[in-house]
């Protein structure tokens, strides 16, 4: 049937019109950019602590519950992670059953980038005009200066990585906004361009990284410190490896987490921790969730998003994913899917029980979520510090608590994703002399695996997945997974257990379709590739197949529509388009078509 489009402008800052909104509230110079008591640019920029207020803003941006839901929606719901509530009506249940289903259109509330382009706007103001305080106050120094303009950096870098992963072609801006005359008519870049930009920025900015080893707080995983710089420089050769099938890309992957897992181990030694029983220096199974999700700013964690109650609250888990979310209908907006149900696919390496990540990932009894069955969402959430054994209880209401959930802090790296990623690596580098051999080889010869590579990867997942088991009874076994095939399965599976509900399902799963898939064009946009007259890439099915089993009946009629590289992206928002003329909508979605429901 047909669906008229209505333009949601409602609580929205477009990119291109952010300043002009701005200007038209106030004469004066940003106040939303500034903080609240300095609303003349001439009057800030003349002490150390208007730069630290600035740099702490950018990176309290990053808080904000559009920040954090999209964080949430964009990696975890269009995976197989997530469901939404079918008993909620509005506009946010609508568009998230929009996106679960294949169904979004152009005015969907989270095909939305003003949240990441503010922080992307508030780093392009230190890196701007923080310079000239060195002049101002004597007690700014070169040093700070550095510090500072590599936070921000890796910042805004981190930024423009999400936007690629979700809007593919956006436009690239690194000069602050600051009044009505600057032109803001700015097109799209290609992704390519834009992820070598983060690069080279990354790049420039490891050489004035901070040290983790410089704070003995929160600060050690609340900055882009180094560790947090190389995990990014990682995950983006990661992803343009995959793209591109790009040796050199892996390789540097491979080297930059190389960098971070040395780091984590020098500082675990430097703590006074005993390493001789642990090759990486991860939680006991049994204490992760208590000091990852609990306790917060664990040993092993990179760089997360800071939270506190009464102060910054974390409302996109709050309202996204907590029964007890301060909503008079106390529903979440988005359940786990029933992949994490009792004994079900997600922890098949052996059984529910026997997983420290099945007993807590979630609450156990399943709900109705419309035609779907889902379970209530525990990490991130609960209040309780219980430790399970064996058995998954239901926990009590009150330990479901949205004061507690508000508390938590958001997780973008730590050290297993990214022993995970090296093994994701390795892997593809080894499938790929595989492929090369078999190639070569002359008929009826028999090739060989690149078993050295592959054993590397496989260590680095049977350290990950023995870590969270109750017993080491069912570990993995390395010759059930010592072909490239089996070890990539083994990968993306282990992924899942060890990272769900943390926002990177979707990447993971597009970087798996891109693998498995020639013909992607990352120098060129896909408005240009549709005015060349070009088929776009299909989608990996087996990709599609991992995606849409969450849906049951509908998994078929989903898949259909994710039927080619358009539809792994979400549309350009509809309110920049309607007053930016250079920008050009993905060839996906069209205001004008007739879209056929799937509910």
């Amino acid at each position: 049937m047909k669906r008229t489009i209505i333009k949601k402008f409602t609580n929205r800052i477009t990119v291109i019109g952010y300043c002009l909104l701005v200007i038209g509230l106030s004469s004066c110079v940003d106040t939303i950019i500034l903080p609240n008591d300095k609303t003349v640019e001439e009057d800030f920029w003349k002490t150390k602590s208007d730069v630290k207020l600035m740099v702490n803003g950018a990176y309290s941006s990053m808080l904000s519950e559009n920040v954090i839901a999209r964080l949430i929606v964009w990696g975890s719901l269009r995976s197989e992670e997530l469901i939404p509530a079918s008993t909620l009506s509005g506009t946010i249940p609508e568009d998230l059953t929009e996106i679960s289903l294949a169904n979004t259109q152009e005015d969907n509330t989270f095909a939305d980038w003003s949240a990441f382009y503010n922080t992307i706007n508030d780093c392009n103001l230190v890196l701007s005009d923080a310079a000239k305080v060195m002049e101002e106050d004597p007690s700014y120094t070169e040093g700070d200066y550095l510090s500072d303009c590599s936070q921000m950096l890796a910042l805004r870098s981190l930024c423009y990585f999400y936007l690629v992963r979700n809007f593919r072609d956006v436009p690239y801006i690194d000069q602050a906004f600051k009044n009505s005359s600057q032109d803001r008519n700015i097109p799209q870049m290609t992704p390519d361009s834009v992820l070598q930009h983060c690069i080279s920025d990354l790049e420039t900015a490891r050489k004035n990284a901070i040290s983790p080893l410089a704070f003995n707080n929160w600060k050690r995983v609340g900055y882009m410190t180094s560790d947090a710089i190389d995990a990014l420089l990682a995950d983006i050769y990661l992803w343009r490896g995959s793209i591109h099938h790009d040796m050199a890309d892996y390789q540097k992957a491979v080297d930059y987490c190389d960098k971070v897992i040395e780091s984590k181990k020098e500082q675990h030694t430097l703590a006074g921790n005993d390493n001789s029983t642990q090759t990486y220096p991860l939680e006991e199974g049994r204490r992760t969730f208590l000091s990852l999700y609990q306790l917060k700013n664990a040993e092993e964690s990179i760089f997360e998003l800071q939270f506190s109650s009464g102060v910054n609250t974390n409302g996109g888990v709050g309202h996204y994913l907590c029964s007890n979310n301060g909503r008079v209908d106390g529903v979440p907006y988005l359940y786990a899917s029933s992949i994490f149900g009792f004994r079900e696919n997600v922890y098949t390496t052996g059984t529910y029980s026997n997983d420290w990540r099945g007993l807590h990932n979630t609450y156990s009894t399943l709900v109705n979520v419309g035609e779907l069955t889902g379970l209530n969402v525990r990490k991130y959430v609960t209040a309780s510090t219980t430790v399970y054994n064996s058995v998954p209880q239901q926990m009590p209401a009150e330990q479901r608590s949205y004061t507690e959930a508000s508390d938590k802090n958001f997780i973008i790296y730590r050290l297993s994703d990214v022993m995970l990623m090296k093994a994701e690596a390795l892997t593809a580098m080894a499938a790929h002399t595989f492929a090369q051999n078999q190639a070569q080889a002359a008929d009826g010869e028999a090739v060989q695996e690149d078993i050295e590579t592959l054993q590397q990867a496989f260590e680095l997942v049977e350290a990950v997945n023995t870590r969270s088991r109750e017993t080491t009874i069912d570990v993995i076994k390395w010759n059930t997974y010592n072909t490239s095939e089996k070890m990539e399965e083994l990968i993306l599976a282990e992924r899942l257990r060890e990272l769900a509900f943390e926002g990177k399902r979707w990447y993971d799963l597009l970087r798996y379709h891109y693998r498995h898939t020639d013909g992607t064009d990352y120098s060129t946009t896909l408005a240009a590739q549709k005015d060349l007259g070009r088929q776009f890439t299909p989608v990996y099915q087996p990709m599609l197949s991992l995606m849409a089993r969450k849906l049951g009946s509908k998994s078929g009629a989903v898949s259909a529509k994710m039927n080619d590289e358009t539809k792994l992206y979400m549309p350009i928002p509809l309110s920049d388009l309607s007053i930016c003329p250079v920008l050009r909508q993905n060839p996906g979605y069209n205001s004008t078509e007739d879209y056929n429901k799937n509910y």
